[in-house]
């Protein structure tokens, strides 16, 4: 189950990481509790939550590039070093009383930018640290870092900032950040001899070179849909948990740590089934388990029935986003990665910073729990349909169609990564 990490340069991106994601995590949890104490409104949770992914949609298209020309390490390092940066100057200007909106905002922008290269280059260096047969157990433990972080972020952020105020919060935000910083220097990287560039750098260039890959191209397409309908629920959470479970930020803190857990559980789950064999079944039910569990958490009564199930969304979602990544990965070449895991974080989040951030303005005029419990079961009968539209869609419930691609496996021939 943990066979990825007998890989040195593995273990050292594997713990930035983790620790960069609890940073984020921990970011969620206090702008989103200082923007409602500051503005009494949905609308500007979502709003301030989506500063903090929306430039990914004008910058997901240069970080691939980037990813795919430059040295990703150094770029990693820069990116985590700005974050922690950035957060700590929300500490001061919390402990300063200086904390206003539009300072708020503005510095969501900026970590905004440091996110984004964070996110693709991360993803993008993990399959050049593992062979092939070990890609998805690689994504799989990755995602314990990436989404899993959501449990480790929330709980230890969560005692500071209900007892210590947002500075203290803010100040463990940098220190995590800082921390991610300091472990990427250790991450190195070999890649394959570099090839007749793969399509050009232009995004036109970079979808033509997706679209000929069918399967990876249906796969960006279920993220799609999956990101806009399930995971876009982050702007309306604080406030469901005030208006319509009637409690203040530990409860709020509670539910975010429980789906964390739920993401490392799910995760931890799919590396150890991480054969072909299993794939199939874990697709489909983390399918219709993402749309179903965040409908019955949405439609929770009480803070209990919440929680549990706001673990299985949780654990089924990690398990969605780390089975289409790793399809992606597995179908594209070395010398184009980046590029394809910059889009694939496009399509991710985007639909989520802009959908959320329209669920939080909806949430001021409705409740947010319809919106939770229908986007869910939309999420559900729209990919039923789609399957039912889309042979390439039903080819995922095959095993077959998750093995590596043969160019995938010469280009791990070209590098030698045994373990130790």
């Amino acid at each position: 189950m943990l066979s990825s990490l007998a890989y040195p340069t593995y273990r050292w991106l594997w713990l930035s990481n983790l620790a960069a994601s609890a940073g984020r995590w921990a970011l969620v949890l206090v702008l989103s509790a200082q923007l409602l104490q500051i503005t009494h409104s949905s609308f500007w949770v979502g709003f301030g939550l989506f500063l903090t992914q929306g430039p990914v949609i004008l910058l997901a298209p240069y970080s691939g590039v980037l990813a795919d020309r430059f040295d990703r390490r150094a770029l990693n390092v820069i990116a985590a070093s700005l974050s922690a940066v950035t957060t700590a100057v929300f500490a001061i200007l919390s402990l300063l009383g200086l904390a206003s909106l539009p300072a708020l905002l503005t510095l969501s922008v900026v970590f905004g930018l440091s996110f984004v290269f964070q996110m693709t280059l991360r993803s993008t260096l993990v399959p050049s640290l593992v062979p092939p047969e070990k890609l998805l157990n690689a994504v799989s433990l990755f995602q314990v870092g990436t989404q899993g972080a959501q449990f480790l972020g929330p709980v230890l952020a969560t005692p500071m900032l209900v007892w210590r105020g947002p500075a203290a919060a803010w100040s463990f935000c940098s220190l995590l950040y800082g921390t991610a910083a300091v472990l990427s220097v250790f991450v190195g990287e070999r890649r394959v001899p570099r090839r007749q560039d793969a399509g050009g750098h232009r995004l036109r260039a970079s979808l033509k070179y997706l679209r000929a890959r069918s399967l990876a191209w249906i796969a960006i397409w279920a993220v799609a849909l999956h990101c806009s309908l399930t995971m876009a629920y982050q702007g309306t959470l604080p406030m469901f948990v005030s208006m319509d479970l009637r409690q203040g930020p530990a409860s709020y803190g509670l539910l975010l740590s429980t789906i964390g857990l739920g993401a490392v559980v799910g995760s931890l789950a799919l590396a150890r089934f991480s054969d072909s064999r299993y794939r199939p079944a874990l697709f489909g039910l983390s399918l219709v388990g993402s749309g179903v569990s965040l409908s019955v958490m949405g439609g929770a009564p009480s803070v209990a029935v919440a929680v549990v199930a706001g673990f299985f969304v949780g654990s089924t979602q990690a398990m969605f986003m780390s089975m289409t990544l790793a399809l992606i990965q597995s179908k594209v070449e070395d010398e184009f990665r980046g590029r394809a895991t910059s889009f694939y974080q496009l399509i991710t989040l985007a639909p989520m910073a802009l959908v959320g951030w329209g669920m939080g303005g909806l949430a001021d005029i409705t409740e947010p729990r319809p919106l939770m419990v229908v986007s869910g079961l939309l999420f559900v009968v729209v990919m039923a349909v789609f399957a039912v539209l889309s042979p390439e869609l039903r080819r995922l419930f095959s095993a077959a169609s998750w093995r590596p691609s043969p160019q995938l496996l010469h280009d791990a021939d070209l590098l030698p990564l045994g373990a130790p």
